[in-house]
C-alpha cells in the first residue's frame, strides 16, 4: 500500500492489539527467566534498537529523504543510549528515566503516532511501531520482574538531565528548521495540540513541563497503588 494510514483506524488498531499481546508474553517469559536469560534477552532488544536505526538510516538515505529529520534525537532515540547503558551500567538515573520520560513517551509516541504519512507496511512504518513497542517493553519487564523500582525522589535527576538537553534540542530546531522532541511546535493530530491551544506559542514549552509533571504524578501514584497491592497479596501469603 503506497498511502499511509490515520489515527485509530483498522491498520493502528491491529498493531496496538499484535503490540499489546507481544508485550504481554515477553514479560511473561521475562519474569519467568533465569538471569542469564534475562540477559540476553535485554541485550537482544537493545541491540534490535541499535541495529534497527542504523539500517532506518540507511533507507532513509536510499529514499532521498533528508537525513536531517530522521536522526535519533527525540525523546524515543535517545532510549537507544538509555538501553545500551541500561544493559551494561544501569546507573539509577537510567532506571528512573526509562520510567518517567522513556515509557509514558513511547506508548503516547504509539497512541498518537507521527508517522502516518509513511507508506503502511513499508519499512518505516513497521520500523516506527516495532521500535516504539521495544521501547515500551523493555520497562515493563523490568517493573514486572522487580528489577525497575521508580522512586520519586529520583525525579530531580531526571529534572537535570531535561534542563540540560531540551535547551540544546530546542536551539538545534531552530537553528534547522527541524522539530525534535515537538518542542517548537505540537504535532498535528496529536494531545500536544491542545497543549498548544491552552497555552499559547510563547507558553507552549511550560505547557509541555506542567503536563510531564501531571504524568509523572499519575504514573507514581499508580506504581505506588501497584506496589502496596502486591504486598499486601504476598503478606497474606
Amino acid at each position: 500500500m503506497e498511502q499511509g494510514f490515520v489515527a485509530f483506524d483498522q491498520v493502528h488498531w491491529s498493531w496496538l492489539a499484535g503490540i499489546a499481546v507481544a508485550i504481554i508474553m515477553l514479560t511473561w517469559l521475562y519474569v519467568r527467566s533465569p538471569e542469564h536469560r534475562r540477559t540476553v534477552i535485554k541485550r537482544v532488544l537493545a541491540y534490535s534498537l541499535l541495529i534497527g536505526e542504523l539500517v532506518k538510516l540507511i533507507v532513509v538515505w536510499q529514499l532521498g529523504k533528508p537525513l536531517l529529520f530522521y536522526i535519533p534525537i527525540h525523546l524515543c532515540g535517545m532510549a537507544i543510549v538509555l538501553l545500551m547503558l541500561h544493559v551494561y551500567r544501569p546507573f539509577a538515573v537510567v532506571n528512573e528515566i526509562l520510567f518517567s520520560l522513556t515509557l509514558s513517551g513511547a506508548i503516547i509516541a504509539l497512541l498518537f503516532p507521527g508517522w502516518t504519512d509513511e507508506t503502511t507496511m513499508g519499512f518505516l512504518h513497521i520500523h516506527s511501531f516495532v521500535f516504539h513497542a521495544i521501547i515500551t517493553a523493555y520497562p515493563i519487564m523490568l517493573l514486572a520482574s522487580g528489577e525497575l523500582k521508580p522512586q520519586a525522589k529520583q525525579l530531580w535527576k531526571v529534572g537535570i538531565f531535561l534542563i540540560i538537553v531540551i535547551p540544546l534540542i530546542y536551539q538545534f530546531n531552530a537553528a534547522v528548521g527541524t522539530n525534535y522532541m515537538f518542542l517548537n511546535r505540537p504535532i498535528a493530530n496529536s494531545p500536544l495540540m491542545l497543549i498548544y491551544d491552552t497555552f499559547g506559542k510563547h507558553g507552549y514549552i511550560w505547557g509541555l513541563v506542567l503536563v510531564t509533571m501531571l504524568i509523572w504524578v499519575i504514573q507514581y501514584s499508580v506504581y505506588g497503588v501497584v506496589r502496596w497491592y502486591r504486598g499486601r497479596k504476598v503478606a497474606r501469603v
